[in-house]
């Protein structure tokens, strides 16, 4: 079943589309980063899954839920805004004492317990108006989290954060693989890359990209080698003349960056033609897009 699916969902503000035609699919189970420049899209989209926004038009399911006919579906979700915010005065176990209390949980200090835990705040004792930033977006997660819910949603959820609460925080992330479905939206591309089972990437409102990045990487492979040998003069005059060679630059003193055109073909004659040349290998590397590579590739290219 799909966590998220939305058909031509779109909305508008005045004459700007800021979301249009969204057709996103995110199974459940599944780490899913939501990327784009900022303005894309991201946030409008998250505001019309979670209802603080009406659609122009098109729908959306949550759970296999069409969210204009319930909001019973919110129950199942747990937010985590780019901005969380909190009552400076309390401390962790007494916000997250409190948001029990007001969501109706019963016998709920086991569970708090755990999510402190989980977050690594168990031992913290200081009140939250004096936690880092890293450590507010750990707590913010307890709180989405404290109901166990199947989806967790959560706006730019590293933004503004030093290197060490990025890296707590995607850990605190990844560790829900395979458990939950969390939908984050970012700007970050190499967060998306670490922890992401699938990506979608929105362009001024429209998504140009929705599948798992293992897909995408195969997808835009420019059939691209690296090669090191002993003598990569000789080598880049014998490879000049093969058809089957598109391009080729050398790279540092020994190394070769090959583009071509049948990568198998490439494998299986690269071989050959080092041992009737009597050239020696060090290195060989199949050169993969980053993430970063197919990002810019459909964001500023359109492709």
């Amino acid at each position: 079943m799909l966590a998220i699916k939305t058909e031509g969902l779109s909305k508008y503000f005045n004459n700007k589309k800021a979301v249009e035609d969204l057709n996103l699919q995110v199974p459940e189970g599944v780490i899913f980063g939501y990327l784009g420049p900022n303005g894309a899209g991201k946030t409008t989209t998250i505001r019309l899954l979670l209802s603080l926004a009406k659609p122009t038009k098109g729908r959306a399911y949550i759970l296999g839920e069409n969210i204009s006919k319930s909001r019973n579906y919110l129950k199942k979700i747990g937010f985590l805004p780019e901005v969380p915010s909190f009552y400076n005065f309390f401390t962790a176990k007494e916000f997250l004492n409190f948001i029990s209390d007001i969501s109706g949980m019963v016998k709920p200090n086991k569970k708090i317990e755990e999510m402190l835990q989980l977050v690594e705040l168990n031992k913290e004792k200081k009140r939250i108006g004096t936690y880092s930033r890293g450590m507010k977006q750990r707590l913010g997660i307890a709180q989405a989290i404290l109901s166990d819910p199947p989806l967790l949603i959560l706006d730019e959820p590293t933004s503004a954060l030093d290197p060490e609460g990025r890296k707590e925080t995607l850990d605190l992330i990844a560790s829900f693989k395979g458990q939950k479905t969390v939908f984050f939206s970012t700007h970050i591309l190499g967060d998306v890359e670490k922890i992401c089972d699938m990506v979608g990437i929105i362009k001024e409102g429209r998504l140009v990209l929705n599948d798992s990045i293992e897909n995408l990487k195969k997808s835009h492979s420019k059939r691209t080698l690296f090669i090191e040998v002993d003598k990569p003069k000789k080598l880049m005059e014998t490879l000049q003349y093969l058809n089957w060679v598109e391009e080729m630059s050398p790279v540092n003193k020994n190394g070769i960056i090959l583009q071509v055109k049948d990568l198998q073909f490439a494998q299986k004659s690269l071989p050959e033609i080092l041992s009737k040349e009597n050239i020696l290998l060090n290195k060989w590397e199949l050169k993969e897009p980053t993430l970063e590579d197919i990002f810019l590739e459909v964001v500023h290219n359109g492709n």
